[in-house]
C-alpha cells in the first residue's frame, strides 16, 4: 500500500472518530438539555406545592371543624331521640295509670249507686 492510501485511511478513521466524537457529544449536550428542563418543571410544581400547602390545610381544617361539629350535632340528635324515647315511655305509662284510676273512679261509682237506697243521683242529673 502507498503511503498516501494510508495516509487517507488515517484520515479517514480520524474523521470518523470526530464525527462519532461529535454525535455523542451533541446527543450528551441534548439530554443534559432535557434534563435541565426536567429539573425546571419539577421545581416549578414543588413551588406550586408549597404554595397550595396553605390552602391544603385549611381546607383540611375546614373538613375536621365541620366533622367535628357532625358528630356534636350526632350526639345530640341521639341525646334528643333517648330523651323522646323516655318521655313517651314516661307519657304510656302515666296514659296507662289514669285509665286505670279511671277505671277505678267508674267501679267506685258503680258500687255508690248500687249501695244507694235513693237510687242513682248520676242518672236524675242525666236525665
Amino acid at each position: 500500500m502507498e503511503t498516501s492510501t494510508i495516509v487517507w485511511i488515517v484520515v479517514a478513521v480520524v474523521v470518523v472518530i470526530v464525527v462519532v466524537a461529535l454525535i455523542v457529544a451533541a446527543m450528551r449536550k441534548g439530554k443534559e438539555r432535557k434534563q435541565e428542563k426536567r429539573r425546571e418543571q419539577a421545581g416549578e410544581l414543588r413551588e406550586r406545592a408549597e404554595q397550595d400547602e396553605s390552602s391544603v390545610r385549611k381546607r383540611e381544617s375546614a373538613a375536621a371543624e365541620t366533622d367535628a361539629e357532625a358528630r356534636r350535632a350526632r350526639a345530640e340528635a341521639d341525646s334528643k331521640r333517648a330523651e323522646a324515647e323516655r318521655l313517651e315511655a314516661e307519657a304510656r305509662d302515666r296514659g296507662h295509670e289514669a285509665a286505670a284510676s279511671r277505671d277505678d273512679q267508674h267501679d267506685q261509682l258503680r258500687q255508690a249507686d248500687e249501695l244507694d237506697p235513693d237510687g242513682n243521683p248520676r242518672k236524675d242529673k242525666r236525665g
